[in-house]
């Protein structure tokens, strides 16, 4: 479940940043990528300095290797899944060494949420539910 929600949440971080940026077309970098979830868990998880840097760097690390597993995949969705998954619990097993035990948890119900969102749609496009 923890792997689907971080796959989920780059996902999303891919789709905020092209329409911040106006372009849709426009694949963000994986350095982009990483900058934003750093940003958005900085804030959520209030995170100190020495947490900061070091979510930054493992951030960037896995949106660098996911970018390079979605041209190694070469559109095998099976492959994809199973070594996007593979990628997912290792980033989480290095996010559980520099987080606290209440912020990983915070992280994994925010992963939650963000899952759902993106399984339901913003509800300004898909109405009420």
């Amino acid at each position: 479940m923890r792997n689907k929600l971080v796959i989920v949440t780059l996902i999303i971080l891919s789709f905020t940043a092209c329409n911040l940026t106006g372009q849709r077309h426009r694949m963000p970098t994986a350095k982009d990528l990483a900058k934003r979830q750093t940003e958005m868990m900085t804030k959520s998880l209030d995170l100190n300095d020495q947490q900061q840097n070091s979510v930054s760097t493992i951030n960037l690390k896995y949106a660098e290797e996911f970018q390079n597993l979605r041209e190694e995949a070469g559109g095998d969705r099976e492959k994809m899944r199973t070594l996007r998954n593979d990628l997912v619990n290792k980033k989480n097993e290095e996010l559980a060494k520099v987080l606290s035990e209440e912020q990983f948890e915070r992280y994994k119900e925010l992963e939650e949420e963000r899952a759902k969102e993106m399984r339901n749609g913003p509800r300004g496009e898909r109405g009420e539910r």
